[in-house]
């Protein structure tokens, strides 16, 4: 049974122009476990980001937290985009600052 994941964008803390955060990228609900996980900067993969290691819950859908410090403002766009074998064409969720 394949399942499509579940992605949410957030910072670890209250978004604040100019101070240090992490910006998470938090995947739920897939199946199979295969799965790419990008962190972008205005369209631009992040190098040497965080990957939590795979777990599963009790139904057999696997999550994975990739996180990444971050130091947000207004003239960056922060998103998390997602390939796997549910989705036709790579899933990219904007990172709103407000969430």
């Amino acid at each position: 049974v394949q399942r499509a994941p579940n992605v949410q964008v957030y910072s670890r803390h209250p978004a604040e122009n100019g101070k240090p955060n992490f910006l998470n990228c938090y995947v739920s609900g897939f199946h199979p476990p295969q799965i790419d996980i990008e962190l972008l900067k205005n369209g631009v993969k992040i190098e040497n980001v965080e990957q939590s290691d795979l777990s599963f819950n009790k139904d057999w859908s696997f999550y994975l937290l990739v996180h990444t410090e971050f130091t947000p403002n207004n003239k960056n766009e922060y998103s998390c985009r997602v390939k796997h074998v549910t989705l036709k064409e790579p899933m990219t969720v904007k990172w709103d600052r407000d969430y």
